[in-house]
């Protein structure tokens, strides 16, 4: 028996489980024992790298089931800027914009 580790990532954060699978499973017959089915355009990754559902599991891998992104990465750290007051570094780039190439 092999001991794998579940982890669901949504909105409310993450839910990791581990689950004992026999050797040799594969991550879709993995996700099956778990009872869980994936909703449309939610993805599957093994270690954070995508996998196919037919990759092979070895003790002690890990499975993340993620939700679809909802907003821009870039545009979230920019709001979460501009609501916590420090436009400035948001606006003036990463050297604080004195500098001009020629």
């Amino acid at each position: 028996m092999d001991r794998i580790a579940i982890v669901t990532i949504d909105e409310k954060g993450a839910t990791p489980r581990t689950l004992e699978v026999p050797a040799g499973t594969l991550l879709g017959e993995a996700l099956e024992l778990a009872a869980i089915t994936l909703p449309e355009g939610w993805g599957v990754s093994l270690w954070g790298e995508k996998r196919d559902l037919r990759t092979l599991l070895t003790d002690g891998d890990r499975i993340e089931v993620a939700a679809p992104i909802l907003i821009d990465p870039k545009e979230r750290r920019r709001r979460r800027a501009e609501l916590q007051g420090d436009v400035r570094q948001v606006t003036c780039g990463r050297h604080g914009g004195k500098h001009r190439l020629a």
